[in-house]
Parts: C-alpha cells; structure tokens; sequence
C-alpha cells in the first residue's frame, strides 16, 4: 500500500467489513458515534467532521446528527470574495470539493441509544495514504497529557519546534505523534487568548490557591486608581524557612525584561551554608519611586522571621536607599563595590585611568581602616590632580556605604557586591523572556527555582556520602572537615596551607590583650604585617584583615597564631554555624509542608508517566514476536473502547480549572506597560554613527581606523603631531574632550 505514495489518486484503502459502519449498528452516545466513524475515515484515509443536526421542537433534544466527509459541501461564494478582498489572506487552496461521503445517527424513541440510519461510502476525491493520514484535520489532536507535558517543555524555556522533536522521539516519529507543531502553536495560541485581560486576576488566585494548600506562603498585591495591578511580593514557606537561617546578609536588586508588561522583578537573595544563592522573597513593581520600595521593603520584613537582615547590599540608587533608611534604620546599608568600580574608567578618563587606577584601587581594597584609607585616598587622589573630580568627592562621601574599610568588622558572608543578585537574575532569565505573561512567568520562576533549590540538595547529598580529603594531620583539620560545608571547607583549607607560609612575633603585653605580627617568611621589609589582637580576659583572637569577622571563616593569620601556639581544636567561638553541614538542623521557625492533593495537573503526569512506563515494558516484549504483537493490538482495541467509554461517562465532571476568572469581569486589571530607566535608546548623529564604527583604542580611549592600543602614541610617547599625519582625522576631532575628562 506504501507503493502509492506519489500516486494518492491510485490509492484504493484496504477497509475490512468488520470495521465499516452499518445500517442499524446502535451506538451508546453521539461521541462513540463519532468515534467509531473517525477510526473507520483513518482507516480509509479521510477526514470526518460534524455536520448538521435535529431538534425536537418540544423538547429541544438532539434526535438526528449526521458526520460527514471534510470535503463535503463547497466554500461559500461569499466568504471567496471576502477572501479575495483581504489582504491579509492566507495561502490556503480550496479544500471542499462535494464529496457526499456521510454517516447519519437517530435517537431512538425508546431508550437513549442512537441507530445508524444512513451510511455512504463513496467519494469523489482521492484518498489520502496510511503515510500521510495523520495530517488529516479529524486524527490530529494535542490530547490533555500532550498540552500539559508542552506546557512544562515551556515553562523550561524548551522552544515548541524542539518540543515536538522530544514528542517525537518518545512516540517513535511524527507520524505517532497524534498532532503536529502546528497543532501545539495554535493550543498556545488559544492559552495566550485565554490570559488576555484576566492574567494579573489569575496570579493573585494562583497565590491564593498556593496560600490555601499552605499556610506558610506568604503574598501582597496592590492595584492602582484605576483597578489595574501596580505591585505584588510573595514568599513560599520555603524561602521564609531559609530566611530564617541565612537571612543575616539580603542582597537586593531589580531586573528588566522578565515580563511582557514590562513590571519591575525585584527579588531578595542570600547565601545558604553551601555558598549558593538562595532566594528570600520576588516582587513585581510599577515603577522605581522610593513609594514602592518602602511598599516592597515593609512586605519582606512583614513575611521573613527573624525581623529584619543585620546587612542589605544593593546598587546605588537615590530611592533605594531613601527606603532603606526608612525601614532599615538598624540595618547596615552597603553599596556595590563592583558597580561602583567599574564607573571609574568613565568618570576619570581613558589616560588619567591608565595611569592612577592601579594605585586607586589599592587604597580602596587594602586599606584596612578608616583612618588609614582616609589618608592614603588623599594622597593618592592629590597626586593624580583629581581633587576637582566632582564624581569623587561625591563618592568619597558616601564612602561609609561602599569602602569595605568602614565595614569590614562586620559579618557580610564575603560578599562585597550585588553580583550575587545579578548572577541570580542571570540564571532565571535561562527560563523567562520579556514575552512572559505573568502566569507565564511564574511557572518559569517556579521551575527555575526548584532548580536552585535541587542544587542545595545535591551539595547536602555529596556532604553527607563523600569526605575531602585531609592534607595534613594536624586535628584541627581532621576537627573541621567533619563539621564544614565542602564548600567552605575547601576554603578553610587553603587558609590552613597558606599559613605555613607565615611566622607570628610578639609584638607587646599588656593587662587586656597581647598583640603580635604576622608575617610571610618571603616578605620585604617594606610590606605591611598583619596585627594579630590576644584578649586575655575573652580569650579571643582577632585579625587586622578581618577575614574572620567579614567572611566567617578564620584567616591565615589567625591560624598560624593556633598552629605556632599548639591549639589543636578550633574553639566553638570561631565557627559560624551557618557555613556548618547542621546549619539547618534544629531550626525553631517550622511550617507546614505544602499540600499538593488538588493538583489536577501534577497527578496527570504522575498517571501519564506510570502508564507509560508500563506500557513500554509492554510493546517491547510483545513486538519481539507477531503472536505477541496480534495480541497485544487486540487488547488496545478492546481497552482503547472501554477507556473511551468511562472517559465519556465523566465528561463534564473534569473540567479544566485553569482559569477561573473567565466568567465575567476581571475584578484586578492588568497592568499597562512600564517604562522602566533606560528603555529607550537615545538617538546618534551621522558623526556619532560614523564615528562608532571606527576602532576603539583601550589604552587611550580614542578612535582610528588604524589605531588600537598596540601602536597609541601617547602611550608609546610618541608625539600626537606624528601621529595625525600618518591617520585619519577622527583621533584630531576627539583630542580636546580630553581637557575636560577629568570632571562628571
């Protein structure tokens, strides 16, 4: 029969009586009609539809249908000179060509079976080959399973063309699959639909649904004058859990593009024991005003146990830290030194960079107080003629927030910037586009965050099942391996081998404390020592690097002090529970594990995958033989029917719930798109676009076409004259900005 294949109009089906409708045959309900009529057009190679239907005018009851070829009838001339007048029209051929190919069912008087009154078989069109018959409109269908698993395939940012290569891949081709990629698009399509005008609606039901299964989770909403969806922050029991543990250091930030209204996604991260980024609470917001921080700011304290975080690191922003301030008046406010630092190319100049970043930078990193930063930035900052910089003397008042001199005796989790936000956003946009509804956004977020968490829960599996190994035999190292994280470990470990590189001199004696200097044995006489403090009435060691205090893990120094003095336990004074492997364990704040019972589509997966695993087994031993492979087709047929049968039987109980804001107004509107900082983009000249095409120097900050760092001249020494002659004039036009680079 597959010989036929580029002859269709030669293609004479194979259909076995048993298998045609007959005159008479009785059928339970209009669908197994339908059913056994679709099989029978499979078989032969056509399409079926539902065609037209009776009434009873008393009653109002269906009494006769009739199911018909898709070919039957002709387009209306009408709709063909509708077609021809739009034109936006699709390229689509005619299809309808007469065909009086049809079956017509009656409801028997008696009873509620219905007889088949009227059966032709004929056609006048050819039919289609067993190869191409799953193309047919009537034997394509994305089934409940398939919409649900597409779905998840979305929610992981899988795009639908290598849906349908996994579809089919697990159904053995795509002519098993049951649908096409088209088919899928459209079912998405219809969901995109679905959403329109009711997707904020839906969010605050699905947190509501999520409140409901469990007590724990936590979430806000605010809409605006006009009803529509402003601002929102939710937290589920698990991120309030972690809260409670590694809530010590929030690093804050906001993020574009997540969403297709363009809503604000301010999420608030941590640390967990395994130095992983752990989330605390999301929030959407309207706009970037010091109004929806502090909105936003008093929800994360309302929902976290514990109060409020002892350090919050975010950017520097005038808004943001005016929240702050406002509702973290005992918390620690630090900018990001990484963002910071990376505005002093700008704000300085390409030449005056060059030349005094190095030293700049070393003042700022290596200063260890603030006295001593002070000094060193005023000398620095005089040598380099930068004292009419109004950007640094406006960062050097704000140097509390950002130096880490001024707040390095304070546990941070060794974190000094937002990078640890940014890696996070980073690692969510993988799943989530500015496409995103904000249903579609949650279930991405979601998913991208039981990703994160499962990463916890391998680093808690390696920790439990595999031990690093020690390098010495020193019991302090034999102490801590025991107790660390790997991740931690790993880190105190290399401090425990770079302190063999140091020796520690007495210094002075005093009634409180002892001080002591801690050396390199390579170290010039002009590198600066570490000053290790004794005190003797806590006995309790502290370091001027302050590497214990800042990160939570002692210094090389410190340990030096312990091996040179025989201290062969690191004493509990020194260990920070929260980078321990029991970090979590005897955690007072508990809540309830979340219920999941209603969750129609989760146990359809769970029943799809069962069944199919089974079923697997099954056509893989019963294909080995053609008994086994006759047998087991037998007993689909039969099951397939009776499946059919009880799926019928409870239709209309098993409605879709996805959306239940459907009937009727939207209470919450959505909201309309923002324009968040930076969203547009600002006009060049003609000069400014000729001049972006020419090459960039990174020595100098000017452009030439044949000028690049390799052969600057001012950074050769060279003179600028040479140089204008043997190159183009573009270098000539930018050269007198640089008089004014130094200022904002």
């Amino acid at each position: 029969m597959e010989a036929n294949d580029g002859n269709d109009h030669l293609y004479i089906p194979q259909v076995t009586d048993d298998r045609k409708p007959k005159i008479g045959m009785e059928f339970t309900s209009l669908e197994e009609a339908f059913s056994c009529y679709n099989q029978y057009a499979r078989e032969a190679g056509f399409s079926a539809r539902i065609n037209s239907s009776k009434k009873n005018k008393m009653t109002n009851e269906i009494i006769w249908k009739t199911f018909v070829c898709f070919k039957q009838g002709h387009t209306d001339d009408k709709r063909n000179k509708q077609r021809k007048d739009d034109t936006r029209e699709r390229v689509r051929g005619e299809v309808r060509t007469g065909c009086k190919a049809m079956i017509s069912v009656v409801k028997k008087q008696t009873g509620s079976n219905w007889v088949v009154a009227t059966f032709v078989d004929s056609h006048n069109h050819p039919l289609s080959t067993p190869s191409k018959v799953h193309l047919l409109r009537s034997h394509r269908h994305v089934s409940t399973a398939k919409k649900t698993l597409t779905q998840q395939f979305s929610e992981a940012n899988v795009p639908t063309c290598q849906q349908m290569r996994l579809l089919e891949i697990e159904y053995g081709g795509p002519e098993l699959v049951g649908c096409t990629e088209k088919d899928i698009r459209n079912y998405e399509r219809d969901l995109r639909e679905e959403e329109k005008g009711i997707d904020a609606e839906t969010l605050i039901e699905l947190f509501a649904s999520e409140k409901e299964k469990n007590s724990g989770f936590f979430y806000e909403y605010e809409t605006d004058s006009d009803n529509k969806f402003s601002r929102c922050f939710w937290a589920d029991h698990v991120s309030r859990r972690a809260y409670s543990v590694f809530g010590d250091v929030v690093v804050f930030d906001t993020t574009y593009n997540t969403n297709k209204y363009g809503l604000i996604f301010a999420p608030f991260v941590g640390v967990n024991h395994h130095h992983q980024t752990t989330v605390f609470g999301c929030g959407f917001l309207s706009d970037e005003k010091a109004e929806s921080f502090v909105w936003l700011l008093n929800k994360f304290i309302e929902a976290m146990p514990n109060g409020a975080p002892k350090v919050i690191i975010t950017d520097q922003d005038p808004a943001m830290t005016k929240a702050i301030a406002q509702v973290l008046p005992q918390t620690l406010h630090r900018y990001c030194l990484w963002h910071i630092m990376s505005k002093f190319p700008e704000k300085l100049g390409p030449l005056t960079f060059h030349d005094n970043y190095q030293n700049i930078n070393n003042v700022i990193k290596k200063s260890t107080t603030p006295d001593e930063f002070e000094n060193s930035w005023h000398e620095v900052i005089k040598s380099a003629n930068l004292e009419k910089n109004d950007w640094l003397s406006l960062m050097y008042e704000l140097r509390q927030k950002w130096v880490p001199a001024y707040f390095n005796h304070v546990f941070c989790a060794g974190m000094s910037s937002s990078q640890r936000s940014e890696s996070s956003n980073a690692f969510f946009k993988r799943y989530i586009s500015n496409k995103n509804s904000l249903m579609d956004f949650i279930t991405r977020f979601n998913r991208a965050l039981r990703h994160q968490r499962h990463n916890e829960l391998i680093a808690d599996h390696i920790d439990m099942n595999e031990h690093p190994r020690t390098k010495t035999i020193w019991p302090m190292e034999t102490q801590m391996v025991k107790l660390y994280t790997r991740k931690k470990w790993l880190e105190f470990q290399s401090e425990m081998s770079e302190s063999h590189g140091y020796y520690v001199k007495q210094l002075s004696i005093g009634v409180d404390c002892t001080v002591y200097h801690v050396m390199k044995f390579e170290s010039h006489s002009s590198s600066k020592p570490r000053v290790l403090t004794h005190d003797n009435q806590k006995d309790y060691i502290s370091c001027s690097c302050k590497k214990f205090e800042f990160d939570g893990i002692p210094c090389r120094h410190m340990l030096a002090y312990f091996r040179i003095n025989q201290v062969f336990h690191l004493s509990d004074k020194y260990i920070l529970k929260r980078w321990t492997q029991d970090a979590k364990v005897g955690v007072i704040y508990d809540l309830e594990a979340p219920n999941y019972s209603d969750d129609p589509e989760r146990y359809l997966m769970l029943r799809h995958s069962k069944l199919s695993y089974k079923a697997s087994l099954l056509i893989d031993d019963a294909s080995l033989t053609d008994e086994g492979t006759n047998f087991l087709d037998e007993q689909f047929d039969c099951i397939y029917k009776k499946i059919q049968a009880i799926n019928i039987s409870k239709k209309g109980n098993d409605g879709s719930q996805r959306n239940k804001s459907t009937q009727g107004t939207p209470v919450i509107i959505d909201p309309s798109l923002v324009r968040t900082k930076g969203c547009g983009k600002r006009l060049k000249s003609a000069k400014e676009q000729s001049t972006s095409k020419s090459r960039l120097c990174h020595g100098c900050g000017h452009r030439g076409v044949s000028h690049d760092k390799r052969n600057c001249p001012l950074l050769q020494g060279s003179s600028v004259e040479t140089y204008h002659n043997s190159n183009d004039d573009t270098y000539e036009e930018d050269l007198p900005s640089m008089a004014g680079s130094n200022n904002m």
